[in-house]
């Protein structure tokens, strides 16, 4: 359903009505596509608007005009503005400021109109969501810090409650947390990994691609809980300074020793470790670091392991590299890179 552009504005300004603000939650919730372009516009109006003073009357004009050209954007028209919110910040972080105060913090047991809109007042969610290709910074509420690897996204209260600190995880973060005994941070991911944290650091990796969920503490402890899965029960694991648990799709989890010996947290020096990476892995990371989408016609190649490591070189070096070990050739076309 096409969303009309004069209720996207008032929800924007905080001006629409109870109904209006339903539509939306409605709109927003039937595509991530949906929920991205609000993400977008909200986010140019907060960049055209002074903080402290309501909108100018030319400036609603002229976002009107921007929301209307945006009708006949392309998919590919729309990453310009992705690169138009990277000119005015270090990494392309799309901050969803809780939509309507809150609307993306709808819990679906609530199933009366009164109920969800009082629920709307209530709770006030931040997204963060960091696209393909670039990294992101977070400060949480707290004061702790969250780094962000390309792809990934995190949830979190526009304030602690007393009791808890909760998060959400897709992707990949490096947590710096604020100590505090008596109010713990929870990490959840959407594939029923938990992590309890007083006051540490660690690495948590669930991508919604990958296989497995890889934790890693580097200072402090921490309580990894995994859910019950296919030939596992419920495990419950505490974690110590170097300490490495990998939590498959299937079966039992795994803990290693790790730390700063390994190549984990390479990306946030900017740099790529390939250690006997299956080649399947590899493309797959490269297309979160680079934001293009590989196609595999020659499946010779996926037999290859790869051990390299770079910092800085371009994809197309990296891609001969690849040529040059494999004999795997490569075409470029447009975001795809196509192995043939």
């Amino acid at each position: 359903m096409k969303m009309d552009e004069e209720i996207i504005i008032r929800v924007i300004r905080g001006e629409a009505t109870q109904k209006e603000n339903m539509r939306m939650l409605d709109w927003i919730r039937e595509s991530d596509d949906n929920l991205k372009e609000f993400s977008e516009l909200k986010m140019i109006w907060t960049l055209s608007s002074t903080p402290d003073e309501m909108a100018r009357e030319e400036d609603l004009i002229n976002f009107k005009k921007v929301i209307s050209a945006r009708s006949a954007f392309s998919v590919k028209d729309r990453k310009f503005w992705y690169g138009f919110a990277s000119a005015l910040s270090a990494a392309i972080v799309i901050l969803f400021f809780g939509i309507f105060s809150g609307v993306l913090g709808f819990k679906d047991s609530i199933s009366t109109d009164k109920k969800e809109a009082a629920n709307l007042t209530a709770v006030n969610q931040r997204y963060m969501y960091t696209d393909k290709g670039v990294k992101g910074k977070v400060v949480l509420p707290d004061g702790s810090i969250v780094l962000l690897n390309s792809g990934s996204t995190i949830k979190y209260p526009d304030k602690f409650t007393d009791s808890a600190r909760e998060v959400e995880l897709s992707g990949e973060g490096y947590f710096d947390v604020v100590k505090d005994s008596l109010n713990p941070m929870i990490v959840t991911t959407a594939k029923g990994v938990k992590v309890k944290v007083l006051g540490t650091k660690f690495l948590l990796k669930s991508y919604d691609n990958d296989s497995e969920t890889k934790a890693i503490l580097y200072s402090g402890k921490i309580n990894l809980t995994a859910e019950a899965g296919k030939n596992r029960e419920e495990q419950s694991i505490i974690m110590n300074p170097n300490d490495c648990v990998v939590v498959p799709a299937v079966g039992e989890l795994l803990v290693t020793k790790t730390g700063r010996e390994g190549n984990d947290d390479a990306w946030m020096r900017g740099e790529l470790i390939f250690a006997n990476t299956p080649m399947p892995e590899v493309l797959k990371i490269l297309e979160r670091w680079y934001g293009k989408t590989f196609v595999v016609n020659n499946k010779s190649l996926n037999g290859f392991d790869l051990n390299a490591s770079f910092k800085n070189e371009s994809l197309i070096q990296i891609l001969g590299i690849i040529e040059f070990c494999t004999s795997v050739k490569y075409r470029i076309d447009e975001d795809k890179v196509i192995f043939y």
